[in-house]
Formats: C-alpha cells, sequence, structure tokens
C-alpha cells in the first residue's frame, strides 16, 4: 500500500505572477496584512511595485524585513507579537524558505492567539492546525516551502532544527514568479537547486515514496539536471528560471508525499550546528549516501542513475561530478573549524524521524564512511 498526501495550496505561475498578489489578498477578503519581506527585495524595484500596489488597494501593511536565515523561535515569536499588536488578518511572505517558513508560524501563532511556540513542535503538546491566510511568494527556486506544510525552527541553545507539521500549515497560496529569483548571485542558485535535488531524490527513495510522488520527483529531477548547470553560469535566462522555479515546486510536491530521509538528517544536523545554507548541507554527502542505499532501492537507484545518463554503480561518481560542475562545495570547503567526524555524527544520530524514513539507517562506522567519503 502506498501513501499520497500532497497540499492544497493553490499555486499561480509565470511571468508577471507577482501582480496577482493584490487580487489574492482582495479575494480573500484580507484587509491588514503582515507583510514578511527579504531586505534583499524590499528595496528593489520589483519589491517597492508589490508593496505600492498593495497599499492602492487600501489593504493596511505591517512591514518587517527582519527575516533571518535558519528563523529561531525568539525572532518568530517577536514577529507574531507584532502581528498580533496590529490584529492583522493574514500574512504575505516574499523571499526564500526562511521567510515563508517564519509566515507560516507567525500565521499560526496570529490564529491561535499565543506565543508559545513550543507547544507546536511535532510530538508536542497541542496540534498547529489552524492559521490565518498565507499567500508565499518565493524568490528563490528550491525549498519548496511555498507549497509543503512543514516550518523549520532552530533552537540555537540544542544546535538542532525543530519541526512544526500539520495540512494547515500550507500556504492558501503560492505566486511563483521567476523574475523574482532572476537577482539570486550563482552560489544561491547552486544552493537553492540542489536542495531541490535532495528532495526529489530522497523522496524517490524513501519507505514513504509512492507512485505519484516519484512522477513528480523524476520530473523534477529531469529539469534540474539539463537547467541547474547553465543556470548557474547565466542567470539572465528567466525560461530557465521558470523551468527551476517550477521544477522546485514539483520536488516540494514529491518530498510533501515521499519524505526525505538521511539527505535532510545531515542538513538539519549540520545546520544547526554549523548554519551551513540548507541545500547544500543535504546535498553534500549524497552521492555517499545513495551508494548506502543502493542496496535497499535498487530499482529507484538504476531511475535516478538514468538522469545522469549512467549506471547505478556509477551513480555516485556521475552525482558527483554534476555537484562539482554546480559549484558545489565538499564538506571539509564547508565546515573550516576543526570538527571531530564522532561529534558530526553524533550530531546527525539526534535526527532519528529523518533517518527512520531511510530504506536503510546506516550503522556508526558507515555514518563514517559516508561522512570520510564527502570530506
Amino acid at each position: 500500500m502506498h501513501y499520497t498526501q500532497f497540499s492544497a495550496t493553490r499555486v499561480l505561475s509565470g511571468i508577471n505572477a507577482h501582480t496577482h498578489i493584490v487580487r489574492e489578498a482582495q479575494q480573500l477578503g484580507l484587509q491588514r496584512v503582515f507583510l514578511l519581506i527579504d531586505p534583499f527585495i524590499a528595496g528593489t524595484p520589483l519589491g517597492n511595485t508589490i508593496v505600492n500596489q498593495l497599499i492602492q488597494a487600501n489593504i493596511d501593511l505591517v512591514v518587517s524585513t527582519q527575516v533571518e536565515p535558519d528563523p529561531t523561535e525568539a525572532t518568530i515569536v517577536a514577529l507574531a507579537q507584532q502581528a498580533q499588536h496590529k490584529h492583522v488578518d493574514g500574512v504575505i511572505a516574499i523571499g526564500g524558505g526562511s521567510a515563508i517558513d517564519s509566515a507560516k508560524a507567525i500565521a499560526l501563532l496570529v490564529k491561535k492567539a499565543t506565543l508559545e511556540l513550543s507547544r507546536f513542535y511535532f510530538g508536542g503538546a497541542q496540534l498547529p492546525d489552524a492559521t490565518i491566510p498565507v499567500i508565499a511568494v518565493p524568490t528563490t527556486a528550491g525549498t519548496g516551502s511555498e507549497i509543503t506544510f512543514v516550518a523549520i525552527i532552530t533552537q540555537p541553545e540544542s544546535r538542532r532544527k525543530l519541526l512544526i507539521r500539520h495540512p494547515a500549515l500550507a500556504p492558501t497560496v503560492a505566486v511563483v514568479d521567476p523574475q523574482l529569483s532572476a537577482s539570486m548571485p550563482a552560489s544561491l542558485t547552486m544552493a537553492t537547486g540542489m536542495d531541490a535535488l535532495s528532495h526529489a531524490l530522497e523522496a524517490l527513495t524513501s519507505t514513504m515514496a509512492s507512485p505519484a510522488a516519484d512522477a513528480l520527483a523524476h520530473s523534477a529531477i529531469t529539469t534540474i539536471v539539463s537547467t541547474l548547470p547553465a543556470l548557474i553560469q547565466n542567470g539572465d535566462n528567466l525560461n530557465q528560471r521558470q523551468q527551476m522555479a517550477e521544477a522546485a515546486t514539483l520536488a516540494g510536491y514529491a518530498f510533501l508525499s515521499g519524505r526525505v530521509h538521511l539527505g535532510h538528517a545531515v542538513g538539519h544536523a549540520l545546520g544547526g550546528a554549523f548554519h551551513l545554507p540548507h541545500g547544500t548541507a543535504c546535498m553534500v554527502l549524497m552521492p555517499a549516501i545513495l551508494h548506502h542505499i543502493t542496496p535497499a532501492v535498487p530499482a529507484a537507484i538504476d531511475r535516478i542513475a538514468h538522469h545522469f545518463q549512467t549506471t547505478a554503480p556509477q551513480l555516485p561518481a556521475a552525482l558527483q561530478s554534476f555537484m562539482h560542475g554546480c559549484g558545489m562545495p565538499s564538506l571539509g570547503q564547508l565546515i573550516t573549524t576543526p570538527t571531530d567526524h564522532e561529534a558530526l555524527i553524533d550530531l546527525i544520530l539526534g535526527e532519528e524521524r529523518l533517518i527512520g524514513l531511510a530504506p536503510s539507517a546506516p550503522t556508526r562506522a558507515q555514518w563514517r564512511n559516508i561522512i570520510e567519503a564527502g570530506w
């Protein structure tokens, strides 16, 4: 039996889709909106246009540019307190995954009239089963946060990333416009593209894989492999930006249903401890991870290898070559401070929920081999 679950988010996609933000807000009956906008977008002509269009439509705005990479509970609670004080009835997030994840959590706290975010963490005392409306406008192509019902919160004290997950967290509307990602530098294009690739690869090989999620993941990989290297070299190609944006959304749907496992266990552990870019952290050990799980999911690995025009035994090398061609650094290049491999393994093993979704959980000795292969 296969498990399949997708998001209820309505997606608008294409050039100039951002012009529909006002219409969507009006259709939702929003009157006072908390606008969380990435500071790199806020001062641009495109960002200013969006803000002015909302103001001209007589929608009251409470604007914040306090988008924190790897958002922490303290930052989200402070933003939610501001939103509650202003009695907002909706949230618009314009930015990457951090902005959209923050918006989901803010919308939850406003709806629940509380500032106790920890009550809603996965396995916590209260279900995160209702939010005020959220309009998600991604400015990167990779996280898939615009359609997922997951928000990731960083806890600096424990160096961990914590999960809030419920179908109610899915944004009401996602507006996917490649013009908003056109200003991404090559390094961010690479990191977010790797995030989308990790979603697809892990969804295909998880214990929750299904034919529907597989189809979405394979479509995403086809586009990523053919588009990402060229887009890193020439970020001005809006057609390729559109293709990558759509691939990221498809990969988001795939991982929402098929889930993710070892790559994200690594990504969450490294991101929480070393504040590495999420997509880069999730993919950095992927060649060795795929090598490890091949005996458990040979058919899935064969199909993945086909995307890279190789065979299953050669897939780790082919994937490593693809990543290198995109400018992906090694783990040793990412972690510049002296770090004991055993300490890294301890961090990764703390991600039990994600490891439990893998077709084969590595032993400590196998994790040591995986880390050394990617170092």
